[in-house]
């Protein structure tokens, strides 16, 4: 399954990876990129733009995931503990009461 998995992130990997190449190729022209803040411009290629782009996206992705899932996993991690030790304990005192009763 591990395997299965592998070859087809492989793949999908290898497709975004020549489009992007053939994005790159197609989209050579240099373009206007004005600052958002201030009255700096500067020319770049099409192509570095949307890479730049790209990888903005790509942080700030992994600073969501950062910052509001992995506290998440963490706290479904430990309730998953503390559900097993509660259970744990109620076996424990099934047993208990199991020989009380006898």
């Amino acid at each position: 399954m591990f395997w299965i998995k592998f070859i087809l992130i492989a793949a999908i990997l290898l497709v975004v990876l020549l489009l992007g190449v053939e994005f790159s190729t197609l989209n050579a022209n240099d373009v206007t990129v004005k600052y958002l803040l201030g009255e700096g411009e500067v020319k770049v290629s099409l192509a570095l733009v949307v890479v730049y782009a790209f990888a903005a996206g790509v942080l700030v992705t992994a600073l969501i995931g950062a910052f509001v899932v992995l506290p998440l996993r963490w706290q479904v991690a430990r309730l998953r503990q503390a559900v097993s030790s509660k259970e744990q304990e109620i076996n424990l005192l099934v047993r208990k009461a199991g020989r009380e009763m006898r």
